[in-house]
């Protein structure tokens, strides 16, 4: 199992490689630096059905980090959703189904629109919320209806915004425990090395709002 997911890790980088390369623009870090998240997320962890993204029940992802578009792309050609390799090679073209920050409803399996850095995490705690929501009122002892998770991927940029520690600290006090949020730590921004402006240790920091934090070698697989 281990090596397939390896193997489609490469198989997404080499995706985001061609996309990326034949349009002359995107971003290229997070879809190769998380390919091992990826594979663990749509090989492994992740309760989806891509024949059918709109069953109510599903696990939703969310990528926060939306110029790292490719990233999600990849994943979803790659899983049977229904974005075609034609779609795929024409990353960031007018009318395709790959624009360069993931759209709600133009991409099938796509949960949210982001781009704007933290945007995502805010959408992925309002997930959890509503997913929560949805359980107390419909769950009942017989039939456990509403039981799936929010998954969202950010990365140091999201974690600068405002809007993500206002959400994050929300989560945290209201014990969303169906909220995983992955952090894709790789100490990079746009402008410079994440480290110019952020110091802070962010495991502590999430550990004081309320989080349950695991730090974890992001290309183990096993991890």
């Amino acid at each position: 199992m281990n090596d397939i997911l390896a193997e489609a890790a490469n198989n997404a980088r080499g995706l985001a490689i061609d996309a990326i390369h034949k349009c002359s623009s995107g971003h290229l870090g997070l879809p190769l630096g998380s390919a091992e998240i990826g594979a663990v997320l749509f090989g492994d962890s992740l309760i989806h059905n891509p024949s059918d993204p709109k069953w109510i029940n599903r696990d939703r992802f969310i990528l926060s980090a939306g110029h790292g578009s490719m990233f999600i792309y990849s994943w979803l050609h790659i899983s049977g959703y229904d974005l075609s390799l034609e779609e795929v090679k024409n990353f960031r073209q007018l009318g395709s189904k790959t624009p360069g920050h993931p759209e709600y409803g133009e991409t099938p399996g796509v949960e949210a629109t982001t781009g704007p850095l933290g945007q995502g995490i805010g959408n992925a705690v309002g997930y959890a919320v509503s997913g929560k929501m949805a359980a107390a009122r419909f769950n009942t002892d017989d039939h456990e209806i509403f039981n799936h998770h929010v998954f969202a991927l950010a990365g140091d940029g999201c974690l600068q915004e405002g809007v993500a520690a206002e959400a994050a600290a929300f989560a945290g006090h209201f014990n969303l425990d169906n909220l995983i949020l992955l952090y894709d730590s790789n100490d990079v921004t746009l402008d410079a090395m994440a480290v110019k402006t952020q110091t802070e240790d962010t495991g502590a920091r999430f550990k004081a709002m309320g989080w349950d934090t695991k730090t974890i070698d992001g290309h183990d697989i096993n991890a």
